[in-house]
């Protein structure tokens, strides 16, 4: 008799959700800096994954809170749902779902407090960045790929045609329109986190 060590459950369309539900437009910064309800810099302390009845399978990661970019929120911690995860010998993956590890620190710009969805960070992994330290110690902001984001433009063109249609969006690359990021993947070539955030502050300041 043969035993199944593991159960794969691959995700890519789910009853629950429309057609193409993994396949992510792209966004910019500024709309996401003005459609999500909270966004924060934290460091990941804890992921649970729980079977519901319907064997619907959700992990749990809890952040530490360190600064509020975005938002109000009560409380030095906060914990997101992300579909997916592996609860005993079964695993649950979805298609293009990158979660936070334990022990991350990051930027997470967190589209509702209130709504369940599959993904809760802005436009999946564009909503989703790294801190890391480089060689001198110098904490530095890197996609959740770890490349190195170096910059983040002005704002963006407003996608229309001349006849005032609004023209179709792009199928996401994993990081906003309006960012600049290295394919080295150097941890000194990113931006400081403290100029990541200004430059999150001073788009925020002009956005109606």
């Amino acid at each position: 008799m043969f035993r199944f060590a593991a159960i794969w459950m691959i995700l890519l369309l789910m009853p629950a959700f429309p057609a193409g539900a993994t396949s992510v437009s792209e966004v910019t910064m500024d709309e996401m800096l003005q459609k999500s309800q909270f966004v924060f810099e934290g460091r990941v302390v804890a992921r649970e994954a729980k079977q519901n009845s319907q064997r619907r399978i959700h992990t749990y990661v809890t952040f530490e809170i360190m600064d509020v970019i975005k938002g109000e929120y009560t409380g030095g911690s906060i914990t997101l749902r992300f579909l997916g995860g592996t609860v005993g010998d079964v695993t649950l993956a979805v298609s293009d779902m990158r979660l936070p590890q334990e022990g991350e620190h990051g930027i997470y710009f967190v589209e509702s407090l209130e709504r369940m969805q599959a993904h809760p960070l802005f436009g999946w992994s564009q909503g989703h960045y790294l801190v890391v330290r480089d060689a001198a110690g110098i904490e530095r902001v890197m996609t959740n790929r770890r490349l190195p984001v170096t910059g983040v433009k002005g704002a963006a063109p407003d996608q229309r045609t001349a006849k005032g249609r609004e023209e179709p969006q792009a199928v996401s690359q994993g990081v906003p329109a309006d960012l600049v990021v290295s394919q080295d993947a150097k941890k000194d070539k990113g931006l400081r986190i403290d100029e990541f955030k200004k430059a999150l502050h001073e788009k925020m300041e002009k956005l109606p």
